[in-house]
């Protein structure tokens, strides 16, 4: 099955604390989202939330593979997802 790998707020801790030693690097610098696109996207200050998810399981209709990925809670039943409930942090990018 094919699972993305999560940032953990471990990792991020981590790359947080490099940051303290970068001189170009202030509470003022903006933080941005690469979607892939020509430009890079604003991330809103009230992005981020902890919410509870749940791990489900889509296959890929022409190759029967599986592919692993996570819903919120309120539509996890659609995504068809078991296992435990987790608490996650969310950054919401709805435009």
């Amino acid at each position: 099955m094919n699972q993305p790998k999560n940032l953990t707020v471990g990792e991020l801790r981590n790359f947080l604390a490099q940051l303290t030693d970068d001189p170009e690097i202030n509470d003022e610098t903006k933080i941005f989202l690469d979607t892939g696109w020509d430009s890079i996207q604003e991330i809103n200050p009230d992005a981020l939330s902890v919410e509870d998810a749940q791990a489900f399981k889509i296959e890929d209709p022409l190759t029967q593979e599986l592919f692993g990925g996570y819903s919120l809670l309120e539509k996890a039943g659609k995504m068809k997802a078991e296992g435990p409930i987790e608490k996650v942090v969310v950054i919401r990018n709805l435009y």
